[in-house]
């Protein structure tokens, strides 16, 4: 069996999957011999679906064999296009969702998480991007990938409204445009491009610097919610997403462990919609969303 990203249809209208052992026949009652002929139909259009995703496979072997990824568990499900890549230790990450119709190109989602100052400081330092690390040079993440990848869209957009020609020509500028996004690199080339240096790779470094644990409960992710079993698609709990801002601290929390015990806290204070306390560590203070219930 084989894992698609979408659902497979066939190109044959008139096939119905759920019926298909009818067709091939104007009996409704046809026997399994008379319907094998139907199946190399069935087989040769599954197989134009292989191609046609070919290169969202080859994209997603790439990034899970050189860079660290942390969700899902490997070897993935080809229908999962979905990764969490490490970006730099103490749970710093990326979460990317890859267009199945256009591997290559910017991806349909893009979520970070675990990034503080602290973190981009650090990896500008590293860099050598920031002259005695001052905050002011620090740029955001988010603001450059934003930068970094928005400029192939707008290219994208021109190249549609021109001839052929002038297509091919503009396809050729994207990728020789080494400042942004382009389809003539790969993803993980291009997220390395836009982060200045190589990410962190299973060659080089261990998984356990890039994940982290609730400093509560001690757990990497929670198990999931009993009305999750509900949804068609397996669920996972919450990871450890609420940081301390005391950068000599930087302990990870559940939102709902740090709740508990912000709760539990006489000290602690409500305002709008969040509640206010000390850190169980270092004492700083910190705080996270009111959990109903």
């Amino acid at each position: 069996t084989v894992d698609l990203p979408a659902e497979f249809v066939l190109e044959d209208n008139q096939i119905k999957m759920d019926k298909w052992w009818e067709h091939g026949s104007n009996h409704a009652t046809t026997s399994v011999k008379s319907a094998r002929p139907l199946i190399p139909r069935i087989q040769t259009d599954f197989l134009q679906v292989l191609d046609k995703y070919q290169l969202l496979f080859e994209e997603l072997d790439d990034l899970d064999s050189h860079l660290w990824i942390l969700e899902p568990s490997l070897p993935a499900r080809r229908c999962s296009i979905e990764r969490r890549i490490a970006l730099w230790e103490g749970g710093a990450s990326m979460v990317i969702v890859l267009d199945p119709e256009r591997p290559r190109g910017v991806p349909v989602l893009v979520r970070f998480m675990g990034v503080t100052l602290a973190t981009m400081k650090a990896a500008a330092s590293v860099a050598g991007k920031v002259a005695n690390s001052n905050e002011k040079d620090v740029i955001d993440w988010r603001v450059s990938f934003a930068r970094f990848a928005s400029d192939e869209a707008q290219l994208d957009s021109t190249s549609n409204k021109q001839s052929d020609e002038n297509n091919s020509g503009r396809a050729n500028h994207i990728c020789m445009n080494n400042g942004r996004w382009s389809e003539g690199r790969s993803v993980r080339e291009n997220l390395e491009l836009w982060f200045g240096s190589s990410l962190p790779s299973p060659h080089t470094t261990e998984k356990s610097d890039y994940l982290v644990e609730c400093g509560i409960c001690y757990a990497h992710r929670l198990p999931a919610e009993d009305n999750a079993a509900d949804s068609s698609e397996s669920s996972e709990g919450p990871l450890p997403e609420e940081k301390c801002s005391n950068p000599s601290c930087n302990r990870h929390y559940h939102e709902s462990c740090l709740f508990e015990w912000l709760h539990s806290l006489p000290t602690a204070r409500v305002s709008f919609d969040r509640i206010f306390g000390s850190c169980p560590y270092c004492c700083e203070s910190v705080s996270v969303k009111i959990l109903n219930g």
